[in-house]
């Protein structure tokens, strides 16, 4: 089977191609609204412009221009934008069966890390390892087909998971001191959602897990890619946007989102947003996933 759509319309543009075992799409303009969702293929996505956190599992991500994420057929995951800045991203889906002729499991890495871990690539290494280019390369052969197009598809895909394998060996090699501290933040980021509608300040997180704010704050930001204050404040709006589209008065929300008064709130969300709670909720959402 082979699917091809092209859609333009002002600055906003879209390609989608699906042919059997994979599918390319490319997206540029206006943010959708996505709800938590989980693909049976393996999907990375290349993240090119735009202003959001993606989650996968119980893990939030600070997105990054340039960053990659992965994900594999069991993870729930989604992206959460956070202003209407205009984003821009390209998407490589694979099935189980893309690869089944090649005679080794180039997925195997992927499968079988825990779930909710090691799914984001930053835009550094991404940079390094030149994953950017194999994105490209597919599109070229989806937009003009020619014979030996889905060849060539392969033959791409197949570079590129033996860079992103080639990174993850390299992760499992790193000292003891970065998987402790990463399961330390993850021990956090689960205090904090666990907590979220609380009045959490940074004293009772150190409290909780006995450590100083210079650490907390030192170690949240370097592993996290967000100061933990950010991090509360994007669980806290990511709960109010849920709390709102569930039909959930907005000056009375917020307090079910830990704030103490709508004052405090609204400062927040305008700041992260760059809009009103009522302004940004008054805009028309795309439901479904993508």
């Amino acid at each position: 089977m082979i699917k091809y759509e092209l859609q333009l319309g002002g600055e906003n543009m879209s390609i989608s191609f699906r042919h059997n075992d994979y599918m390319y799409s490319y997206s540029k303009g206006i943010v959708p609204e996505l709800r938590m969702h989980m693909h049976n293929y393996y999907e990375f996505l290349y993240f090119k412009k735009g202003n959001a956190v993606y989650h996968v599992e119980n893990t939030v991500y600070s997105v990054k221009e340039g960053d990659l994420f992965i994900t594999r057929p069991d993870e729930l995951h989604t992206i959460s934008f956070l202003n209407d800045e205009d984003y821009e991203r390209h998407i490589i889906q694979i099935s189980d069966n893309f690869l089944s002729d090649i005679g080794f499991d180039m997925l195997e890495l992927i499968k079988s890390r825990k779930a909710g871990t090691l799914n984001r690539i930053d835009a550094k290494t991404v940079k390094s390892y030149g994953l950017e280019k194999y994105f490209l390369s597919v599109e070229q052969y989806c937009i003009n087909r020619v014979p030996e197009s889905d060849v060539m598809v392969k033959t791409f895909i197949i570079q590129m998971l033996a860079k992103i394998n080639s990174f993850m060996r390299e992760y499992e090699n790193m000292t003891y001191e970065l998987h402790h501290e990463d399961s330390k933040i993850m021990d956090i980021k689960n205090f904090i959602d666990e907590h979220i509608t609380d009045n959490l300040t940074l004293d009772i997180i150190c409290e909780n897990f006995f450590i100083s704010k210079y650490y907390l704050c030192r170690v949240f930001k370097k592993y996290a890619g967000m100061t933990i204050n950010e991090y509360i404040s994007i669980r806290r709006l990511l709960l109010a946007k849920q709390m709102m589209f569930e039909g959930q008065n907005i000056t009375e929300l917020c307090y079910k989102c830990g704030y103490k008064n709508y004052s405090s709130f609204y400062k927040a969300f305008k700041k992260l947003t760059g809009k009103t709670p009522s302004g940004f909720f008054s805009k028309p959402h795309e439901a479904d996933a993508v």
